[in-house]
């Protein structure tokens, strides 16, 4: 894979700062039935989220991936289903688990950790599957 370009680097840190907002969203919209704990630990996670998109704005443009298999539209896409996953969030497990799932995400890109990149990606769809097969089934 080639070289994350400054112009990948910086969407891609858009998408973790939005996805960090929409957590965000999500805390605030669910205030009431958070402990103060389970508030603070959504908390910590939105903001290694924002520190993940401002470190990418700044220091990974020169970040090489060409050692993952997984593609820039992977990468994308993969922060994008987790973002319109927030919505359907109907647990503070299921929260916790996505946030956690994008940090491990964020890690693995920022340090350039190809060989934990597709693990994590699997981490993330995996989480955003979860929440949306529970959303599923408690509708049917």
């Amino acid at each position: 894979m080639e070289k994350l370009t400054a112009d990948d680097a910086f969407e891609l840190g858009n998408q973790f700062r939005d996805a960090a907002i929409a957590l965000r969203d999500w805390r605030i919209d669910n205030r009431g039935s958070l402990s103060r704990s389970q508030w603070d630990e959504l908390d910590e996670r939105e903001i290694t989220l924002l520190n993940t998109a401002s470190s990418l704005y700044t220091g990974a443009i020169g970040l090489i991936l060409r050692d993952s298999q997984a593609s820039l539209a992977r990468l994308q896409s993969s922060v994008e289903n987790a973002k319109s996953t927030i919505k359907h969030i109907a647990k503070f497990k299921q929260a916790l688990d996505l946030a956690s799932a994008l940090v491990l995400f964020a890690g693995a890109v920022t340090s350039g950790n190809a060989a934990g990149i597709p693990a994590a990606i699997v981490a993330l769809e995996d989480a955003a599957s979860a929440i949306v097969n529970s959303a599923g089934s408690e509708s049917s």
